[in-house]
């Protein structure tokens, strides 16, 4: 039993760090939303910030307040499906820790469901911002890839066939240790 001793201690290490990115992904997008509605307010002619009574301007001409403005809304958007993504990943580990064990059939469940998640939010996510990037008639602003959450979902949906197979390894022991230990007639 040592090693899942391991296991549990390392699923609550990756609990407090999966908090601490989940909070610093939603303080991202809240600063990328400020953010969105300064460019907003530069671009009605409005003043947010200044020095000694003059206007300080970060973004000149129209290209720059467009591309700061999708810049900061394409970021929000993987921000926010970061902080979604870190939620569920939170709620697996909660359920593995109350479970004791992430060989279970729930756990393999919400796994697999995590892994699938993985592989399409980061997919819509990217879709919502290249359509953000046209509407603003901006230049793109590099190469968005799908390959870390494609590569990270195929291994927890893996990890969840392994747990399952766990959980029917663990279920037969404990039927055969129930019909060793049953009183014979």
């Amino acid at each position: 039993m040592k090693s899942l001793d391991t296991i549990q201690k390392t699923f609550r290490v990756f609990q407090i760090i999966t908090k601490i990115a989940y909070i610093l992904s939603i303080v991202g997008a809240s600063i990328c939303a400020v953010g969105v509605l300064c460019v907003i307010t530069w671009q009605n002619g409005g003043q947010v910030f200044s020095l000694l009574g003059e206007p300080i301007v970060f973004y000149g001409g129209t290209e720059g307040i467009r591309g700061a403005l999708s810049a900061l809304l394409t970021d929000m958007i993987f921000l926010i499906t970061d902080a979604v993504l870190l939620f569920f990943a939170g709620r697996y580990i909660k359920t593995e820790l109350a479970e004791g064990t992430p060989f279970t059939e729930n756990g393999a469940n919400i796994i697999r469901k995590l892994g699938i998640r993985f592989i399409y939010m980061p997919i819509v996510a990217a879709v919502i911002s290249a359509v953000i990037t046209v509407c603003l008639d901006v230049q793109e602003r590099g190469d968005v890839s799908n390959l870390p959450g494609l590569i990270t979902g195929l291994v927890l949906i893996l990890a969840s066939v392994i747990f399952r197979y766990g959980a029917e390894l663990e279920r037969k022991a404990h039927e055969a240790l129930s019909e060793n230990t049953k009183p014979e007639e």
